[in-house]
């Protein structure tokens, strides 16, 4: 078992060592920027490359202008009254999902129920386990 552990031991250490002697690291830039200034313009040169090529794959410049023509068009629209922030704030804690349409549509269907009038069943009587009984034979 000692053998084994330090045979395992050995053969981690020997691929350490092997690629400690064989790795060598990357080319490093023959000026590196000595100041932060001179970093930060060559970064914003590396960027401005990237970012100025002419094929769009992402379509983030076209999300981008859609998102700059919303934020204009937002900016000229008139602020909510309170009144409307607060049913919009109503209906959206009733019904989070769905928002003011849904509350307003429950709010008809409530008041329709309401309209229809109701039977009054008492299960229990004699009368209505015949009425019962004669709905369910053909």
């Amino acid at each position: 078992m000692n053998k084994l552990l330090a045979t395992l031991i050995a053969g981690l250490f020997a691929s350490s060592v092997a690629l400690a002697q064989t790795a060598t690291p990357a080319a490093a830039p023959a000026t590196a920027p000595a100041t932060k200034k001179e970093m930060n313009a060559e970064k914003a040169k590396e960027v401005g490359t990237v970012t100025t090529t002419n094929v769009d794959q992402t379509g983030a410049r076209d999300t981008a202008a859609q998102q700059k023509a919303n934020t204009a068009k937002s900016k000229t629209m008139a602020k909510p009254t309170t009144a409307q922030r607060q049913a919009d704030t109503k209906a959206s804690a009733v019904y989070p999902q769905q928002g003011t349409a849904t509350a307003a549509q429950q709010k008809t269907n409530t008041a329709i129920s309401k309209e229809v009038p109701k039977e009054k069943v008492n299960l229990g009587t004699p009368t209505a386990e015949k009425a019962m009984q004669k709905a369910a034979t053909p």
